[in-house]
């Protein structure tokens, strides 16, 4: 259940001496938290303090004016030079990949294909044998040199085999679209020179032989290797809720969840489990989760505001790294592949047509100019009616010119990732060349200026969950080490408080949720995201040392530093 956190916030009942306590003396407040509080509330910037009952805020104002609302049983938070802002809302990531990354072998930051065996190595070595080994996080294009025997900078199985023989070793790739299997792994699944990949997969082959390599839905085949029931889904929302509440995560989209995770969030929700406001997207891929839930129509606000699913969840391509997402022209290092379609665009017509009666808000993860291109002609006739439709295309990475207009006419949210920027632009630039990469790609500005809503998320675990760093990226355009000194394309960079609004109450927005969150307001859920510098003013090159501080759901302190 719920546990309030308690240790170094203290109830000052004492602070009520010289307040009105008299009978026309306003309701008294669970907690009264003071100092810098940024409300994203246009008509209050700022506020001295804010009071909570119920979960919910109940005065946002001054000093004064909050602790008039003290009693005995206040709790009352005194900032000091800390900072409070509006809880902070990841519009995309993978809650069930980021609980699995943390019990995971962790791949980020291997510089070479032989630093990520030897990282599988050891873990084997604690493990018994036989017991499936995972991995996450390895991305070819950010190893110093191309291991020996590589496709296309990809490695193969072999020296994994070779180090590894007893157990079976799935290693998913940072982009969530190839993994690499050892041989005893494909022996398990039966994988050899005879397997066909499934529709909109590739099975990747030397010499007539699997390399060990799968892109897209040819993952499908491991299923298999791994058990996966509601108790192991449930343990893996809790692994990430606790992760992201410590990031200062309020609220997380679940951009494309499987039946059985939303199961067990579900359950964990009406347990009262769920620390974390979760906004649930249901994959298309699972075809007993679309069946199930398109059945059971949407469901808002289970467990206090804890879970709400009313969205699907489509994969219309794949990604830059792997080359497969979906381009009007070849890959300029790669000029033999466009990428591919990874879902029928009549079956997302169909999808929509079905789905319309209960307002199930469409969201499709599309990165290449192409796909965007595609979904947008897909959606047009949808969007063209007098409808709160609130379509989203998760990623929006890459866009033929004109398209950004089709978003705002359309009222498309663009769900972008600041982050990949910093990322993927020093090699990005290889795949799309450099005239696509300054017209096209990471237009975020642009799209602003079209009127678009830019909803702002990590895609973790395809990245860390940063918002921090989400944030220096947007506003910088650099990467994490601080360059280049003028940032990529630095004329598409977002002001402080765009980069803030798109990670609040344009996130709210992106859920149907602005009313309930993304602002500090009277009557709205008292969510707050407490940082040690004010994100808004300090230098830039301080912004990555900001710490999350304290995070409060519903006036709950979840996390404390």
């Amino acid at each position: 259940m719920r546990a309030l956190i308690r240790n170094t916030v203290m109830v000052i009942g004492a602070l009520t001496a010289g307040c009105d306590l008299s009978t026309d003396t306003p309701s008294t407040a669970d907690v009264v938290m003071i100092g810098d509080i940024h409300t994203m509330d246009p008509n209050q910037p700022i506020a001295d303090a804010v009071a909570i009952a119920n979960g919910r805020f109940s005065y946002v104002g001054n000093k004064s004016g909050a602790m008039a609302r003290v009693d005995e049983h206040t709790e009352v938070i005194d900032l000091g030079d800390a900072v409070a802002y509006p809880g902070l809302i990841d519009a995309h990531v993978h809650i069930a990949g980021i609980g699995s990354a943390m019990r995971s072998v962790d791949l980020t930051g291997a510089k070479s294909y032989e630093e990520l065996v030897a990282r599988v190595t050891a873990r084997a070595a604690t493990t018994r044998p036989g017991a499936i080994l995972l991995g996450r996080g390895w991305h070819q294009s950010k190893w110093e040199q191309a291991p020996e025997g590589s496709l296309d900078g990809f490695p193969t199985h072999h020296a994994l085999s070779a180090m590894v023989p007893d157990h079976p070793v799935l290693l998913e790739h940072a982009n969530g679209h190839s993994v690499l299997l050892n041989q005893n792994a494909m022996d398990q699944l039966g994988l050899s020179s005879e397997t066909v990949a499934p529709e909109g997969g590739v099975i990747v082959f030397r010499d007539g032989q699997p390399t060990g390599l799968l892109h897209e839905t040819a993952i499908d085949l491991t299923l298999p290797l791994q058990k996966y029931d509601t108790d192991t889904a449930a343990e893996l929302v809790d692994l990430a809720q606790q992760h992201l509440l410590s990031q200062g995560i309020t609220t997380a989209h679940d951009a494309g969840a499987l039946y059985v995770d939303i199961e067990a969030q579900t359950q964990m929700a009406k347990r009262g489990d769920l620390l974390l406001r979760l906004y649930t997207m249901v994959s298309a891929g699972d075809a007993k989760a679309l069946a199930e839930w398109i059945d059971r129509g949407p469901q808002l606000n289970l467990g206090d505001h804890r879970l709400t699913v009313r969205s699907i969840k489509i994969q219309a391509d794949g990604a830059l790294g792997s080359r497969t997402a979906w381009l009007h022209a070849p890959y300029t290092d790669a000029p033999e592949t466009s990428g591919v379609l990874t879902y029928d665009l009549k079956s997302l017509s169909t999808l929509i047509k079905k789905t319309r009666n209960d307002s199930w808000q469409i969201n499709v993860h599309a990165i290449g100019d192409r796909a965007n291109s595609e979904v947008l002609s897909v959606f047009a006739p949808f969007t063209q009616r007098l409808i709160d439709h609130r379509f989203r295309i998760e990623h929006a990475q890459h866009l033929a010119a004109g398209d950004g207009a089709l978003f705002a006419r359309q009222g498309v949210i663009a769900s972008m990732q600041p982050i990949h920027l910093s990322s993927d632009r020093p090699w990005a630039i290889d795949r799309l060349g450099r005239q696509r990469i300054e017209t096209g790609a990471y237009i975020w500005q642009e799209l602003l200026n079209q009127g678009v809503v830019i909803a702002s998320g990590t895609d973790a675990p395809v990245e860390p969950v940063n918002p921090i760093a989400n944030f220096y990226a947007a506003v910088t355009r650099k990467t994490l080490l601080g360059t280049p000194p003028d940032g990529f394309e630095a004329e598409q960079r977002l002001s402080r408080y765009e980069a803030l609004y798109a990670m609040t109450m344009a996130g709210a927005f992106a859920g149907f949720e602005e009313t309930e969150k993304g602002s500090v307001e009277v009557g709205k859920l008292a969510d707050l995201t407490v940082l040690s510098q004010d994100i808004l003013t300090v230098p830039e090159a301080k912004i990555l040392s900001t710490e999350v501080v304290m995070t409060l759901v519903g006036g709950e302190v979840v996390y404390h530093r």
